[in-house]
């Protein structure tokens, strides 16, 4: 029970148990997921691509900017071997726009909760990658074509990104 996000905790309070819980030798591993051709669901790259600069030397942290390539995604955690995967994505969870949440990948609903074609879990089993995986997702407001993310979801990015930069720094 330790290593799941718990109910009813906010987002940063289950995110500091679960990053405290499996903090070790191993590395823990962001994964930036989205497409920045669909509005908002370019956040999870939007988050990535800011902590891959703000964390470069931090030892024990590995930021993958994997826009919608979980493939990609999965290739690099092979090299990893983290102790623990952050994937941070656009989410449609029906909650309001830039609204957080933290939710084990095995009770993510695949596919309709992401717009990627080969669900995370099963290219990650297929591939042999066992770290617990914990998604940030990131309640869009907009899926539509286009560049630019929504006022809501670019203030929730931020939020994740000062959050992040905090604890794994340890500040």
């Amino acid at each position: 029970m330790a290593h799941e996000a718990i109910n009813g905790l906010a987002w940063r309070d289950s995110l500091t148990r679960i990053i405290e819980d499996l903090r070790g030798e191993k590395p823990i591993a962001i994964i930036g997921l989205g497409n920045k051709l669909r509005r908002d669901d370019g956040v999870g790259v939007y988050v990535a691509s800011k902590l891959k600069n703000l964390l470069r030397d931090v030892s024990g942290v590995e930021v993958i900017v994997a826009e919608d390539r979980v493939d990609y995604a999965a290739k690099e955690l092979e090299k990893v071997n983290p102790r623990l995967i952050i994937v941070i994505d656009a989410m449609e969870f029906h909650g309001v726009p830039g609204e957080i949440r933290v939710v084990r990948l095995e009770d993510v609903e695949e596919p309709y909760a992401y717009t990627h074609r080969i669900p995370m879990k099963t290219i990650f089993k297929l591939v042999g990658i066992e770290a617990p995986t914990y998604v940030i997702g990131i309640q869009v407001a907009s899926r539509d074509f286009g560049e630019g993310l929504s006022r809501e979801v670019e203030v929730a990015g931020d939020e994740v990104i000062k959050f992040l930069v905090k604890i794994l720094r340890g500040g």
